[in-house]
């Protein structure tokens, strides 16, 4: 489970609760029959695809800027920790 999917999936998971909408409901909003796709994402199991991110936004009320953030913060911090793990090996 990655950083990045389980930061995406709480934050997919806390707007849907504040939608009222049950997983199986956004599931089939976003084209699948099951809800096992939502649970997956939401727990950070699977990685949500990009298109589907921009479904969420939509479907959500995501705030984009929101999940770029998150994005960007994860991301940046991976990156600096691989940086770090890599000065360490040579020494």
């Amino acid at each position: 489970m990655s950083k990045i999917n389980r930061e995406l999936g709480a934050l997919a998971r806390e707007y849907r609760i504040k939608a009222g909408m049950t997983q199986l409901e956004l599931a089939n909003k976003l084209g699948y029959e099951s809800m096992q796709f939502v649970s997956l994402f939401e727990r950070g199991i699977s990685k949500i695809p990009l298109k589907v991110i921009g479904k969420l936004i939509i479907i959500l009320g995501i705030p984009e800027k929101k999940i770029t953030k998150s994005l960007v913060d994860v991301f940046t911090t991976e990156i600096n920790e691989q940086i770090t793990e890599g000065k360490r090996s040579i020494s």
